[in-house]
């Protein structure tokens, strides 16, 4: 319990450091112009997320421990787990579905790049964004790359930290894993601080869905996947597509 509870106090020093200096951070970001300063600003951010959110959880799981649940679902998640799975769908289902859905949104996205091609149009429909990350957007294949680095990150660290690590340690000291989980996916959209209030909110919809994924499937690495995923629609594959279709683009 005090091991737990010391790592739980260290462990939220990366959420508390994000909101202290993500805002200033990000405002500075939206005002660089050259591509290589973005794509400097990526590379920064990416090692720091897996420093902060990564690495720490990584080495906080071996302290307990408890690196076994990085590959199966930890004791203290099964009663809540077993909850999930006979009352929701299957994991097999649910793969289907957000891969129907994942088919949809890019199917609708090269359709709609290409018919704003088709009237001419200078670059391709301008997308619509919930939160303030339209300056995260790559506007050059140098960029792409480096979203793409930085999702893939994201997916790993944020999960491991947000979905795995932290609710273990809440559920260890307060012996439940509703509460647990549900703290956790308010630090997540806290941690998104950055986006505004409508970014805090989706980020923190999108967590606790991500719950759901973990416990229905059992396995970190589902989460990981899809949060992995949503990361990559949203700064990888769809400013692509824009790209592809766009007669303009920012010089590498």
């Amino acid at each position: 319990m005090l091991i737990a509870a010391v790592l739980l106090l260290l462990c939220l020093l990366p959420t508390l450091y994000v909101l202290r200096k993500d805002p200033a951070e990000y405002r500075a970001f939206q005002a660089l112009t050259r591509t290589q300063d973005r794509q400097r600003r990526f590379r920064i951010w990416t090692l720091k997320s897996f420093l902060l959110y990564g690495a720490s959880s990584l080495a906080a799981l071996a302290i307990l421990r408890r690196l076994s649940a990085l590959v199966a679902l930890p004791a203290e998640f099964q009663r809540l787990s077993h909850f999930f799975v006979s009352r929701g769908p299957s994991a097999s289902g649910l793969a289907g579905f957000f891969a129907g859905l994942a088919c949809a949104v890019v199917g609708g996205l090269i359709l709609t790049s290409f018919m704003a091609r088709r009237k001419n149009k200078k670059q391709a429909v301008k997308p619509v964004t919930v939160g303030n990350i339209t300056p995260l957007l790559p506007r050059n294949w140098g960029e792409v790359a480096h979203a793409a680095l930085l999702s893939l990150n994201a997916g790993f660290s944020e999960e491991v930290y947000f979905r795995l690590l932290l609710p273990l340690l809440l559920t260890i000291l307060i012996g439940h894993a509703v509460p647990a989980f549900l703290i956790a996916a308010l630090f997540f959209g806290l941690a998104h601080f950055y986006q505004g209030i409508a970014g805090i909110l989706a980020t923190t919809i999108i967590g606790l869905a991500l719950t759901i994924v973990y416990l229905l499937s059992g396995s970190i690495w589902n989460a990981i996947a899809l949060h992995a995923f949503i990361d990559l629609l949203g700064l990888v594959i769809r400013p692509s597509i824009g790209l592809l279709f766009s007669r303009r683009q920012v010089a590498a």
